[in-house]
């Protein structure tokens, strides 16, 4: 069981009905990015998007958007046939053309809104310039 602030607890091994529990999943995430500064959206059910704000371009000018939309991930909540059918979160990565449909990357169990709050978190991670240049990244050498 993984109790998320200001949410419900979220038990997989509840018995409602399966649209109630992923609704129930999503709900759960969507507090726990909340509560990491990230925005979470419920697309679909049990289709949730992050967005992380400090990914954002600067300005107003819609041509920046459609060049650098940000940093965003999409996960789905769907039942895991390698694990007894238990609702798992799923990584969805754009697939090889647009008509197709996305890649589903299992990424933990739903019931584990934390763990899932802190994968996604690290994906969308907007590293610190220092960061950066330990790394072989961009640098200030101004």
């Amino acid at each position: 069981m993984n109790e998320v602030t200001n949410s419900q607890p979220v038990d997989d091994s509840d018995t409602r009905p399966l649209a109630e529990r992923v609704t129930a999943m999503s709900s759960a995430l969507v507090s726990a990015l909340d509560a990491r500064g990230l925005v979470g959206r419920v697309l679909a059910l049990g289709v949730v998007l992050t967005i992380n704000p400090a990914g954002d371009p600067e300005g107003d000018d819609p041509r920046t958007r459609v060049m650098s939309p940000g940093l965003r991930q999409e996960v789905r909540c769907l039942p895991n046939p390698d694990d007894g059918g238990v609702l798992w979160w799923y990584w969805a990565w754009a697939g090889p053309t647009r008509q197709s449909p996305p890649d589903l990357e299992p990424l933990c169990p739903a019931a584990d809104a934390a763990l899932a709050a802190d994968r996604i978190a690290k994906v969308l991670e907007v590293p610190s310039a220092a960061d950066a240049a330990s790394h072989g990244g961009p640098r200030d050498d101004g």
